[in-house]
């Protein structure tokens, strides 16, 4: 029955007032016990009333049973009411009835003929006496009897003692008996009689941090700093164990006290606290001593059979010693696994081991429990702790163990990977192989540049010639994201090393492929590659690269089922390839190119959202940079700005190079230009002229567009032609479009570029290229259609171009095409101009196309049309002083949804919901979500 409970059964229901700490006979206060002592004023009470009883006070070692019955005594002695006390003692011989007429027979008016009878020695009529005598006693007043460490009494004393119990011989004896913690099966009946005797119980449990707080400052004479309260949390809230650590700390000058605050430093176990460890273990056996000496060494549950194992000791002994140390209090057992109760113990305990012994046992301990069916995981931090330099086995088990966390620890991970290379030493035969696997695990935690820095110090090193190979490769796909000149680079190397197996050598060869198809150069690599030497992992690189060649040329069709074949080949290749891998790009890609944007951002997002719930860092921005793409893809250009600057502002090692250049950057700028946004056109431009120097062509080609578009909407038309040919390859190219991946809808743009700059042969050329694209595909059939009806300034082709993208998910797409077809027809005095260029301005607003939307409003007034202006300067802006953007994420917080919830529905990072979050508080003045949803059920009823 829990404390409260009885008090409240004492007490009618009334709420008691909270008693004073009480203090024992060591002269410190009990923190932490006020209701179990108000519960002992309580009986006592009751006791002077005339009714006694059993108080069993239970709890494990160190929890403070002694020191409750010690203050017991005093408030009975205080109370004017006798009291006796006696104690079971652990270890020794004992002396049956001795705990029990040590109690009675002892003190003031102790029980008649007490002495006598313990004198005698046991006798059949003993307890026959003791109980008689016990109530002629009990008969001339109240007494209390306190039993401390009654599971260390004989059998004969606890067979006693429960038939006392049982009769209740005095009805003016209140027991209070201290009992250690059940033991489960094997527990003496008469204990279990004991134990169950009483009506009313105390459970001694862990100290509150409030009164572990109280304690310290008590012990130490100042209050507690964070390193005290450290220092005290280890001992897990048991007194006992808190005032030895504690004081020991003291003793050994390792507490300081400044300004009325406790401090301390390290984490040594002070010398107090081993001699409290080493009288605990003295009261066990020698054999018990010992072994229990040795599962210190086991800082995880294990079994009897593992502890045998590891102590060389036959399984029966070991599960008597097992049992010996539940009944002392030092291990616990549960579902069949043994653990110590306290690791400070156990702590305390190993380091009574050498440290060489206590090492080896460790080692040892690693292969009793792989033995026993454990996994490489289970052992790894024991393993990484206690192998030696060159033990083989131990940095085998390491590797597996980090490739098996790969995916749901990868610091861990790294942490055991480096470790293993620690242990193979620097010429170790499978040091390179090791080096290549903790980059690469060093490379998905987001550490790039660490990655980069070991690879190229174990290839500076002397490797031999297939080891180098095998390393470039990899180092290959380390350096990808941030230039691919460098890991094409890194191939070729790798491939003039004379006399590879033909696998490597084929790998070696896809991977040069691939890497060139991403600088925008495949179709050299692609002819150039070998077979793939039946390698399912070079198949799946080359059909990559193939892909990516077909998407740079908008074949999206053969793009798509090369992809198929690709993923294919790379799972018959049972190498799963890492999130962050260029390759794996490659279906969200084609999605967004294709116009299914919405299947693109569902990729996109579970991808970041499995990347953050692995902690793959490099894959998580990766993604987010690729979402802010396909954000600008599908019309939201103020998202994408927002998803881009987060991925960069988090990119770390991956802010600089060719994918965030052609991914996020590219985002950035466009979505800039879209919003009307000056500043970011100004930066546009910057990006795209240092683009341009870059090494690869994509990136090259890119950045040249980019500076276009910033020239166009900067009115610097001069230099539009030279931008224009520099992306696109010059009027007679016919190679692949700028942006990786490419957005088909380009080449409208190309075309109003040059007819704007008066380069009709460069209009006229772009729509040749719109002409060849894939016909299957709504999307670039009405790209076509379009980009030849602006050059004939056709209506009837762009109304056609409107209704092929009645379905597309490209609404600025659909705008655009809406916005040509209005202003041919207007030039004809067609009623149907209004409506379309309606539409068109209803998109770029909603979709806060600010140059667009202003754009449109000229040639509504030109038809005489004065459309509404926006709430603020420029169509970026929505309702309510907001964006589009903020006035979508406003709506959902203020629905009830969590910045999360928002971001999944939104296909957002939640760094982007955050940044929109806090610019509605901004401009509208709140700070809490409560007050946003006031302000928006206001707006929208208003």
């Amino acid at each position: 029955m829990a404390v409260e409970e009885m008090a409240r059964r004492r007490c009618g229901g009334a709420r008691r007032a909270a008693a004073p700490p009480a203090v024992a006979a060591g002269g410190l206060p009990l923190r932490g016990r006020e209701p179990e002592v108000a519960l002992l004023l309580e009986r006592f009470a009751a006791l002077a009333a005339g009714e006694g009883g059993v108080l069993v006070v239970e709890g494990p070692p160190g929890s403070g049973r002694t020191r409750l019955l010690a203050v017991a005594r005093t408030r009975a002695l205080a109370a004017g009411l006798p009291c006796r006390h006696g104690a079971g003692v652990p270890g020794g011989l004992p002396v049956p009835l001795g705990p029990l007429l040590d109690a009675l027979g002892t003190g003031p008016a102790s029980l008649p003929d007490a002495a006598a009878v313990h004198a005698d020695g046991l006798r059949s009529r003993t307890l026959r006496e003791v109980t008689d005598g016990l109530a002629r006693r009990a008969a001339r007043g109240p007494l209390v009897v306190c039993l401390d460490d009654v599971q260390w009494c004989d059998p004969v004393t606890l067979h006693a003692l429960a038939e006392l119990l049982d009769g209740r011989a005095g009805s003016l004896v209140l027991w209070v008996l201290a009992v250690g913690p059940r033991s489960g099966d094997g527990t003496d009946p008469s204990l279990e009689r004991i134990q169950e005797s009483g009506g009313h119980r105390i459970v001694l449990g862990p100290l509150a941090d409030r009164a572990v707080t109280a304690l310290a400052a008590d012990l130490l004479g100042g209050e507690p700093d964070g390193t005290v309260m450290a220092a005290a949390r280890r001992a897990q809230g048991m007194p006992q164990l808190i005032v030895e650590l504690l004081q020991g700390l003291r003793e050994d000058g390792r507490v300081t006290v400044r300004g009325g605050v406790a401090s301390t430093a390290g984490e040594a176990i002070p010398r107090r606290f081993h001699a409290l460890v080493r009288r605990r273990l003295d009261r066990l056996p020698p054999r018990s001593r010992q072994d229990l000496r040795v599962a210190s060494v086991l800082d995880e549950p294990f079994t009897v059979a593992e502890l045998a194992a590891l102590a060389g000791a036959p399984a029966g002994e070991a599960a008597a010693m097992a049992a010996e140390a539940v009944r002392a209090g030092m291990l616990d057992e549960t579902g069949g696994l043994l653990g110590f109760r306290h690791d400070l113990i156990r702590q305390a305990i190993s380091e009574t081991l050498p440290a060489a012994l206590r090492r080896c046992l460790r080692r040892r301990a690693v292969d009793v429990r792989l033995a026993g069916g454990g996994s490489a995981e289970d052992v790894a931090a024991v393993l990484a702790e206690s192998a030696s330099p060159g033990d083989r086995r131990a940095v085998n088990l390491l590797r597996e163990a980090a490739a098996g966390l790969a995916g749901t620890a990868p610091s861990e991970a790294v942490a055991l990977s480096r470790r293993a290379l620690e242990l193979a030493g620097p010429s170790g035969p499978d040091t390179p192989e090791i080096v290549g696997e903790t980059a690469e695990l060093l490379a998905g935690n987001g550490r790039f540049a660490e990655a980069g820095a070991l690879a190229g110090t174990a290839l500076a090193g002397c490797l031999a010639p297939e080891a180098e190979a095998r390393l470039r490769l990899r180092a290959a796909r380390l350096v990808s994201h941030s230039s691919a000149a460098e890991a094409v680079r890194h191939c070729r190397t790798g491939l003039a090393v004379p006399g590879l197996p033909d696998g490597l050598r084929a790998r070696l060869s896809a991977a040069e492929a691939l890497h060139l198809s991403q600088m925008g150069d495949a179709a050299h690599a692609i002819a150039a590659a070998g077979p793939s030497a039946d390698d399912d992992a070079a198949e799946a690189m080359l059909l990559a690269a193939r892909s990516r060649d077909a998407l740079s040329r908008l074949d999206l069709g053969l793009a798509s089922a090369l992809q198929d074949r690709a993923d294919s080949a790379a799972v018959r290749a049972g190498t799963p390839r890492p999130a962050w891998a260029p390759e794996s790009f490659g279906r969200a890609f084609l999605l967004t190119a294709s116009g299914r944007t919405g299947a693109a951002l569902r990729e996109a997002g579970e991808r970041v959202r499995a990347a953050r719930r692995t902690g793959d860092a490099a894959a998580a921005v990766l993604w987010s940079m690729a979402s802010a793409r396909i954000l600008l893809d599908a019309g939201r250009p103020a998202d994408a700005r927002a998803e881009a600057g987060a991925a960069l502002a988090a990119a770390g090692d991956l802010a600089s190079g060719d994918f965030a250049d052609t991914t996020a950057r590219y985002a950035h700028g466009r979505a800039a230009v879209r919003l009307g946004d000056r500043e970011g056109i100004a930066r546009c431009a910057a990006d795209g002229a240092r683009m341009m120097g870059a090494d690869a062509p994509v990136v090259r080609r890119t950045g040249a567009w980019l500076a276009a578009l910033a020239a166009d909407a900067l009115g610097e038309t001069a230099r539009l032609a030279g931008l224009v040919e520099a992306a696109w390859g010059g009027a007679d190219a016919s190679g692949p479009a700028p942006g990786a991946p490419p957005d088909p809808a380009d080449h409208v743009v190309l075309v109003r570029l040059a007819l704007r700059a008066e380069l009709t042969g460069a209009a006229a050329t772009a729509a040749d290229r719109a002409a060849d694209l894939d016909p299957g595909s709504p999307l670039l059939r009405g790209i076509a259609v379009q980009a030849r009806g602006l050059v004939d300034d056709d209506p009837d082709l762009l109304l056609h171009a409107v209704k092929l993208f009645e379905d597309a998910e490209r609404p600025l797409v659909r705008a655009s095409a809406a916005e040509d077809a209005g202003r041919a027809l207007g030039r004809y005095g067609d009623p149907a101009a209004r409506d379309l260029l309606n539409t068109a301005l209803d998109l770029y607003e909603e979709s806060g196309a600010a140059r667009e939307a202003a754009r449109a409003r000229r040639r509504l007034r030109v038809l005489g049309v004065r459309p509404a202006r926006p709430s603020r300067d420029g169509a970026e802006e929505g309702r309510w002083g907001l964006t589009a953007a903020e006035v979508k994420v406003a709506r959902l917080v203020a629905q009830g949804a969590t910045n999360r919830q928002v971001a999944e529905q939104l296909f957002l990072s939640r760094h982007t919901v955050n940044t929109h979050l806090r610019n509605v508080f901004t401009k509208w003045g709140i700070n809490s979500r409560v007050e946003l949803a006031r302000r928006m059920l206001a707006h929208e009823t208003g």
